[in-house]
Formats: C-alpha cells, sequence, structure tokens
C-alpha cells in the first residue's frame, strides 16, 4: 500500500493510500484532517472543508495539480508539502528546502567511490565529497583498526573499568561514574543536551562536507566507534540523509561539540534531516524513505559522533579551495589589466625573482610571462607601446608578483595545516588498541585550523586590497589614458563609477 509523508504547518504527518485512483486533492485534505485531530483547537479550523491549499513537491517545490491521481503524481513514499493559504510564515519556520537549493531536484546518486583510511584525504577530496561527486566506503585496513579499538571499549565496559567518557559523566560530571545498566542512555543524553546550536542550517554542500570527514576521523580507529554503526553513518552519507546543523554555536576551544552534536541527533532519528528526495523533514521518516535505521548508540558512541574540530576543518578546506582558485584569477586579472594599461613585463624577469627566491613570487612572476609573453600568441597591444619611454609601472602592476606571491604562499601554508588536520583523530579520550588502553589528551582543540584560516583572511584581504586599486588605475583616465570609468559619453553615462565604490567598501 502505498504511503505518503505530507508536510502541514511545520508537521509530518504519515498518509497511507488505499487506492491509487485518490487524487491530490484528497491527499491534502486527509493530511489537514490527521493535522486537526493531533490539535486541541483543530488546528483553528472549523472543518477541512473550509481549508483552502495548495500541494507542491518537496523536491524540487513543484506545484501539484490537484485534479491528479495520486499514482499518476507520485511515487511511493514521495515527500510532498500541504501550503495553506492565508497562513503567515513563522520566524522558526524551517522551509522543506535550504535556500537555493533548487538545483538538488536534478540530483543524481554519484556512482563512484571514494575510500577513505582516516589517513589521506585532501581538501580537493573533501570539497568534491560536499558537491556530491562520490559515495564514500572504507578500506579494509581501516575496517580492520575500527574493530580493534572497539575491543578496547566492549573490555572496558565489560569490566567495569572507570574510563572518561564511557563510564563516567562530562566536563564537571568527569568524577560521576556510571552504572553499566546506564551507559547507552548516558550517550543518547549527550548528544541531546550537546545539539544547542542556533540559526540557519548548514547547506547541503557544508553539512555532507562534515559528515564525510566525521566519518574520515572515525575510519583512523582511535575512537572507539562499532564498524557497524560507522557503516550506517556512511549508508546515511551515500543517500545524502543529511541532520539538520545550526551554522552557530561552536567556539572551537572544546572541539565543535554543539554542531557535531546536531549531526549525531539526526542519525539517531530525532529532530530535523533533509535529503534531496524528501526535503526538510523528521529525521526517523526521512532515514525510513531511504531504507535507513536510526543509529542505536552504543557505549562511547556519542562521543565518538560529537568530538573533534570537523566543523571548522570542513569549512576552512573549502575557504583554502575557494582561496586557490581565487589567487589563480586574480594573477589572469592583473595580467589583463597590464595589458590594457600598457605596461611592461620587465618586471616579471626571471633574473629578478631568482635573486629573491620565494616559491610564490617566482610562481606567479612565471605565470605572467606566460600570459604576456608569448611568441605563440604575440600582443597587440604589447606591439604598440614595445619601444615607448616608460621605464616602470606602478606599483600596483609591478609588485604583483611580490604581493599575489605571499598570498599564494599563505594558501599553501593554511593548505598544509588543513591536510593534517582532516587525516587527524580529534577524539578524546583517544582509543589506543595496540596499547590496550585509553589517554584522555587535548586533540579535539580547534586552535590550530582556526588560526590558520585567520592568517589565510589576510591573504586574501591582500589580494583583494591590490585589486581595488587597479580598478581606480583603470577608472581614472588621469592614470589610464583610458575614458572615464570606462565609458564612452561620460556624464551622460556614468560606467564603472558605483562599481569602484563597491569594491572599495568591500
Amino acid at each position: 500500500m502505498p504511503r505518503y509523508t505530507v508536510h502541514v504547518r511545520g508537521e509530518w504527518l504519515a498518509v497511507p493510500c488505499l487506492n491509487c485512483r485518490n487524487t491530490i486533492r484528497w491527499l491534502g485534505k486527509e493530511a489537514v484532517k490527521r493535522y486537526m485531530k493531533n490539535k486541541p483547537d483543530n488546528g483553528g479550523f472549523a472543518s477541512v472543508e473550509e481549508v483552502k491549499f495548495y500541494v507542491r513537491r518537496c523536491k524540487g517545490l513543484g506545484l501539484l495539480d490537484l485534479d491528479d491521481t495520486v499514482e499518476d503524481a507520485l511515487e511511493d513514499n514521495e515527500f510532498v508539502e500541504v501550503v495553506i493559504e492565508g497562513d503567515i510564515m513563522s520566524p522558526d519556520f524551517i522551509p522543506s528546502q535550504p535556500e537555493g537549493v533548487h538545483l538538488y531536484s536534478k540530483y543524481r546518486e554519484p556512482e563512484q567511490y571514494i575510500s577513505l583510511d582516516g589517513n589521506s584525504l585532501t581538501t580537493e577530496d573533501l570539497v568534491n565529497l560536499g558537491k556530491g561527486l562520490y559515495k564514500i566506503k572504507l578500506t579494509p585496513e581501516a575496517e580492520a583498526k575500527v574493530k580493534q579499538s572497539r575491543e578496547v571499549i566492549e573490555r572496558i565496559v565489560k569490566e567495569q573499568t572507570v574510563v572518561y567518557g564511557i563510564t563516567t559523566g562530562f566536563g564537571k560530571f568527569a568524577r560521576t561514574v556510571i552504572p553499566n545498566s546506564k551507559l547507552r542512555e548516558l550517550q543518547v543524553n549527550l548528544v541531546r543536551s550537546h545539539s544547542a546550536g542556533v540559526g540557519k542550517p548548514l547547506t547541503p554542500e557544508r553539512s555532507r562536507m562534515l559528515l564525510a570527514l566525521r566519518v574520515n576521523v572515525l575510519a583512523k580507529g582511535y575512537s572507539g566507534i562499532s564498524l557497524e554503526t560507522l557503516q550506517q553513518v556512511i549508508e546515511a552519507f551515500n543517500v545524502s540523509c543529511l541532520p539538520y546543523i545550526p551554522e552557530k554555536g561552536t567556539v572551537g576551544a572544546s572541539g565543535d561539540l554543539a554542531p557535531l552534536s546536531h549531526l549525531a541527533l539526526g542519525l539517531i532519528g530525532e529532530g530535523k534531516m533533509w535529503s534531496p528526495k524528501s526535503g526538510w523533514a523528521d529525521a526517523k521518516y526521512v532515514l525510513e524513505a531511504h531504507g535507513l535505521r536510526p543509529i542505536t548508540l552504543k557505549p562511547k558512541e556519542g562521543l565518538a559522533l560529537i568530538n573533534g574540530t570537523q566543523m571548522i576543518t570542513s569549512l576552512g578546506c573549502e575557504a583554502v579551495e575557494r582561496a586557490s582558485a581565487i589567487a589563480r584569477q586574480a594573477d589572469i586579472i592583473a595580467a589583463l589589466t597590464l595589458e590594457v594599461l600598457k605596461g611592461t613585463t620587465r618586471a616579471f624577469d626571471t633574473d629578478i625573482h631568482a635573486v629573491r627566491p620565494h616559491r610564490g613570487q617566482a610562481e606567479v612572476a612565471f605565470r605572467f610571462r606566460s600570459l604576456l609573453d608569448s611568441d605563440h600568441h604575440p600582443s597587440e597591444i604589447a606591439e604598440s607601446h614595445r619601444f615607448c619611454d616608460r621605464v616602470q609601472d606602478a606599483y600596483t602592476m609591478r609588485c604583483c608578483p611580490q604581493v599575489h606571491g605571499v598570498v599564494n604562499d599563505t594558501i599553501a601554508f593554511v593548505k598544509d595545516i588543513m591536510t593534517t588536520e582532516i587525516n587527524s583523530a580529534t577524539d578524546n579520550p583517544m582509543v589506543f588498541a595496540e596499547r590496550a588502553e585509553t589517554i584522555s589528551g587535548g586533540n579535539f582543540h580547534g586552535e590550530y585550523p582556526a588560526k590558520a584560516l585567520d592568517y589565510l583572511a589576510i591573504g586574501v584581504h591582500e589580494l583583494a586590497a591590490i585589486s581595488e586599486r587597479r580598478i581606480e588605475r583603470l577608472c581614472n583616465p588621469s592614470l589610464s589614458e583610458l575614458p572615464a570609468f570606462l565609458v564612452t559619453e561620460g556624464g551622460l553615462n556614468s560606467g564603472f563609477m558605483i562599481a569602484h565604490c563597491t569594491a572599495a567598501a568591500l
């Protein structure tokens, strides 16, 4: 018997359909009737018949014709939304689709896999996982390490050894010993109590990055999670079942406890969850729609899922990859600017940069020579002023290798930090299977990625600052020998006057 999950005023209702020839109008009325039944005041309605509504798919938000049959219009177990006319949206309302996620209406599950072992993930890989280009699986070596570390936890529980976070409370409650009968409840309570973030949810891309990175860290085999639970997390990732993870709530000093707790909350079937198939819905419904079961946490597993720097680090990987792209674009744009302003390429001579051999500086100078000094694609503009009497150009063009160069070196430095961090164990306590013991430490602290990303921000700012000065030079006829603000009929047209103001403001 087909069943549909229907969203009415922030609540999710399962509506079975005995007759597939029933219409979309019938489905909407049945959902409203069930909604009214759950409300003491019938939801403010006198009867179902007085409610005017329209129905749309959660996937892609396409409107449905009320006279179509459910058999013709919907797939079994599809998620739909009943929108009641005249409703004013609550500020706390979660729309069925995140902003800008209309592209997911064409989402297709990837066919290729990236194998995770906790040691070899790159920032590029992580960003591609966020884009939904790959599924993930564990290497056999990672599976073996996960099993070995879990055996240590099972022995601690069996022997009733007092170990932080496994048989004790957390933080100030570290000295409170928890009886074996309540160890599973301890982990669920931990996830619920720490799910205290606020703000809009992360985008699907960023949620996928966070989830994939947490899997990679757990795959190292130092967290004590069971292979069964880790495989359930991977299954959720591979069908893009993404928990509601608020943007705000982490300070980094204790890792990213709040966002990672929200991640775990969805995986245990509580809170909200999103998938391309369902949009936002109760996590238990989304998991069920994809044939998955909520995770049942075993001792230590709640702590294993929420302890680490994966929020800071996943967003940092996105930032460093974007910075790399921006730096390459900045070189090309600066070269075009120099060409238009009839600048000289002498400042990019190999010998100049050989005597100050910073790697980034040499790379940028090489790019400028490749773009501007090509024998295969000679520039008519360059030929037009080859024998002019200009000795040198302004700093904003002449010093591009030095300014852009240090930004390239900054990006390389930060990328190295982030690559180490995404392949690091950040749990506490750490489980060392080869020593058959757990050790408490501070690998959850976010100082490394945080400070590196501050440095990255300074570098990207320098690219922006010198770019704005080149825009000024292009727009200023006293400096460029071009029409003011790059427009004909100046005065009648303002050209790039305010575009330059915006660049300066940014």
